[in-house]
């Protein structure tokens, strides 16, 4: 298969595996939106649970470009965070829901599950030792710990997500949305910018 082929075979299986979930979604499903046989599947892929891992791997590396990317701009630290959800939910909300759905429960996906957490988690650190670093050089009040802030700092990204993925955001720009995320963290930034 050529690179064209392959791209249209993850993200049509994106497409199945966010709307179905693992379990509930076949390779033929797949292979027939774009009229292929399944031959070409088993050879660069070897079964459904391949192309779930290349698919993943596509939510993966966005991620993470997206956290090296914001994270290296020169904006203060609490702008890259608002960036840093925004690009985050509009590249998490294409898999939805049901692409993670019993991720936990599935043995086959154990190795998925593994990647899955063990990403959550360094990003999560990752964002704990900014905040931390940003109050040591003086650059956030001292006086709320480290792990409210990035606490608060998921809970501003699970709730612009859920919108996403409720389609209570669909009619609005994103413009709009990153000014809803300003606006949630205008509280935050009041209580941790040095005066």
């Amino acid at each position: 298969m050529d690179k064209e082929t392959i791209d249209k075979l993850i993200d049509n299986a994106i497409e199945f595996l966010s709307t179905k979930g693992y379990a509930a979604t076949k390779l033929t499903d797949i292979t027939n939106s774009i009229s292929i046989s399944r031959c070409p599947v088993y050879h660069y892929f070897k079964d459904k649970h391949g192309l779930y891992r290349a698919a993943f791997d596509r939510c993966e590396e966005g991620l993470i470009q997206i956290h090296q990317h914001v994270f290296s701009s020169d904006k203060p630290l609490m702008n890259q965070v608002e960036d840093m959800i925004f690009q985050f939910v509009k590249h998490i909300s294409v898999f939805r829901d049901n692409f993670f759905f019993m991720v936990d429960e599935i043995s086959d996906l154990e190795e998925i599950r593994r990647r899955y957490h063990t990403m959550n988690l360094e990003l999560y650190d990752d964002k704990y030792h900014m905040v931390e670093k940003a109050q040591k050089e003086g650059l956030l009040k001292t006086s709320m710990e480290p792990k409210k802030i990035v606490d608060y700092i998921y809970l501003v990204y699970f709730a612009i997500l859920e919108g996403f993925n409720s389609r209570i955001l669909s009619d609005y720009s994103d413009k709009e949305i990153k000014d809803w995320i300003r606006i949630q963290f205008n509280g935050l930034n009041k209580r941790i910018r040095v005066d």
